[in-house]
């Protein structure tokens, strides 16, 4: 089973944990909730309504998936626009963020494109497109001499739902073999090494669901019990 990974919460990110309790975002539900994995558990990471009708907890979470992208993108020297790459739903919202807070933090005032990599999205539709001049998953072709293409999304349990967007993004040219892959919520249970062995090569982990519950148990958004029940339920529901 994984364990926590010993993730060290500053102010900003115990804000981010603070408003996911208060608005949903990581759930407790009494009624056990089924997901297309199979997997049936008292935790829901959301991502829809709990974050779009919240543009605090919107806005701070762009700000971390900036963060974590300009992170990777400095390490690497690469200095292409990071173009983000939601996967519907709940990851095409928290793609607009991130370049919405880029934009605002560094070109809103200078509206200067500086000499560093920038924040960009795309949209990948849920059904292809099937009329028009242009009938793709994504809008918009493939560049990757100016882009570096990502994966986004809120969470992952098995990693279906990535693999069913690269054959998407795959079908219309982009460059699936090198994207990284941006995950808001780890619910550790083997969906990352089911994405490796897959051939995914650069995921990006924001957060881990043992690190956060374990957070909110030592800032009482959760009780004990509450959290020990989590701990069983990821150690029983493992998928690889």
């Amino acid at each position: 089973m994984d364990v926590p990974s010993g993730q060290t919460f500053d102010a900003y990110d115990r804000r981010i944990l603070s408003l996911m309790a208060r608005y949903g975002f990581i759930r407790w539900s009494d009624r056990l909730v089924p997901f297309t994995s199979g997997v049936e558990s008292h935790v829901y990471v959301g991502g829809r309504d709990d974050l779009t009708d919240h543009p605090d907890l919107e806005w701070l979470l762009g700000l971390k998936m900036a963060q974590r992208v300009l992170e990777d993108a400095y390490a690497r020297k690469d200095l292409r626009q990071q173009c983000l790459i939601g996967i519907p739903l709940a990851g095409t919202a928290l793609a607009q963020a991130a370049a919405l807070v880029d934009f605002a933090r560094w070109r809103q005032i200078a509206l200067d494109d500086g000499d560093g990599p920038r924040i960009i999205h795309r949209v990948l539709r849920g059904e292809r497109k099937t009329h028009g001049l242009h009938q793709t998953w994504v809008d918009g072709k493939p560049d990757p001499a100016r882009h570096t293409y990502w994966f986004l999304d809120n969470t992952v349990t098995d990693g279906g739902t990535k693999l069913e967007a690269r054959e998407h993004l795959k079908e219309d040219g982009y460059p699936v073999q090198d994207m990284p892959t941006l995950i808001v919520v780890d619910r550790q249970q083997g969906g990352i090494r089911r994405m490796e062995q897959a051939g995914f090569s650069r995921i990006v982990v924001a957060y881990y669901l043992l690190d956060i519950i374990h957070a909110f148990g030592e800032m009482k958004l959760w009780p004990q019990a509450r959290v020990q029940a989590v701990e069983e339920e990821i150690k029983t529901h493992q998928l690889v």
